[in-house]
């Protein structure tokens, strides 16, 4: 009787086994297409880039007058600009906009690598006094749209332990439309901001990882140096070297050079690029309400930008896809083509791709020692950033599109590579 209930009950369960199978081989089926929905480009997309700084405006000061009701408008060209930097750092990815009287639709297309299919998603979000999707199609396959914010939510607060996600759609009190724009009027986000600390504090409970434990470590050490107290502007190369050294007594293999490396990096790039950085690390500053920096900026080229590019560049390059930091470098100059900007540079541009390479070479176990021995005994700047000699900067976006027109243009794509050689001729980049 036992043995035939066994029986069974493997049986069930192999049944059970083949349908999931059969179901989830069915989904895939209907969720992949042979054509995109969508062929945009992202060099088009970009060419709005400068109308982010209005939306930014729009989000920081609803952000710091929380205690009152604001009305935040969006822009295709706004969200498409942001779509296309996402689309520069993977190119698999393409996106759309379309928003009209009646109603906004959403429409992404990935490219499954070396397969010629395609999936296809696109969400059709409806005016009225709260965020209403109507449905999110994805290839063949229909979801309703009720259903699936209602299955976002409580992913989202049950994977935070918080109702952040409830709050968040609480505070979306109307959804107006118009042709080629859209706006939000939101409430008081005192009680969203507040439980999104609740939020980041349940998350940070976790032990900590080897990598944050090791990037607290080094950010302290560096603030205990004697560099760190100059009054007057110290080159990323010293701070490199500091921070290198100590990785270097520290590191006893290969994988253990890696990981200390990328510590240093992070750290520097909190120390001496932004405190913000920190947040993608985890709980690194020793003080809550004070976050340690020097008191005087690194300068790479005698310029405190082009350090802070050059290390930011180069933690973006540890923490995110590969090709997402010079994706950002590249949105950032283009945001500064816009009124009240600094114009685009193709001198920040390539502090940003020297700092995306370091960054780069430095985590890579075969070389990371090398890394650390090359930094020890570094004599110029140069060994880790391209001359800037002769790179067009200050342009404003007339300017820019008078003489490069897109950052597909063969005027555009030679800056670039020009870059591109100088970075080759660093020794430390060819190990």
């Amino acid at each position: 009787m036992i043995v035939r209930s066994i029986k069974w009950l493997l049986i069930s369960i192999s049944l059970i086994a083949l349908f999931l199978l059969a179901a989830g081989a069915t989904v895939a089926v209907m969720a992949v297409q042979k054509q995109p929905l969508v062929a945009s480009t992202a060099p088009t997309q970009l060419d709005g880039a400068d109308s982010v700084n209005t939306l930014l405006a729009q989000l920081q000061r609803a952000f710091s007058r929380r205690e009152e009701g604001h009305q935040i408008t969006l822009t295709e060209t706004q969200v498409e600009s942001l779509v296309g930097v996402l689309q520069r750092a993977l190119p698999e990815f393409k996106g759309r906009v379309n928003i009209s009287p009646i109603g906004g639709t959403v429409s992404v297309t990935y490219a499954i690598k070396d397969t010629g299919y395609y999936v296809n998603a696109s969400a059709l979000v409806l005016p009225g006094n709260s965020l209403q999707v109507q449905q999110l199609q994805v290839g063949n396959l229909a979801i309703p749209g009720r259903f699936l914010l209602s299955f976002l939510e409580y992913v989202v607060n049950t994977y935070t332990k918080s109702e952040i996600a409830t709050i968040a759609l609480s505070r979306v009190e109307e959804v107006t439309m118009r042709d080629g724009e859209l706006s939000l009027n939101v409430g008081r986000l005192d009680t969203f901001l507040a439980e999104l600390n609740v939020a980041a504090s349940n998350l940070s409970q976790s032990e900590a990882s080897e990598l944050e434990v090791l990037t607290a470590y080094y950010l302290r050490y560096i603030s205990g140096r004697e560099i760190a107290l100059s009054v007057t502007p110290v080159s990323l190369t010293e701070y490199l070297r500091e921070g290198m050294a100590r990785a270097r007594e520290q590191s006893h293999s290969k994988s253990e050079a890696a990981l200390h490396n990328k510590a240093v990096i992070l750290a520097l790039a909190v120390y001496v690029g932004h405190h913000r950085v920190g947040n993608l690390v985890g709980d690194i500053q020793p003080y809550a309400d004070k976050a340690l920096k020097p008191k005087v900026g690194a300068v790479l080229h005698n310029r405190n930008d082009l350090a802070r590019h050059f290390i930011i560049s180069a933690a973006l390059e540890l923490l995110a896809e590969q090709g997402m930091s010079l994706a950002i470098g590249e949105f950032k100059e283009l945001m500064d083509r816009g009124q009240g900007g600094s114009g685009y540079s193709f001198v920040d541009l390539a502090a940003d791709m020297s700092g995306a390479k370091f960054g780069s070479v430095a985590i890579n176990p075969e070389k990371a020692i090398e890394v650390q021995n090359a930094i020890a005994r570094i004599q110029n700047e140069l060994e880790i950033i391209t001359p800037i000699n002769n790179l067009p900067e200050g342009l404003s976006k007339q300017t820019f599109t008078q003489v490069y027109g897109g950052v597909d243009s063969q005027a555009y794509l030679d800056e670039v590579k020009e870059i591109q050689r100088r970075l080759d001729e660093i020794a430390l980049y060819s190990l």
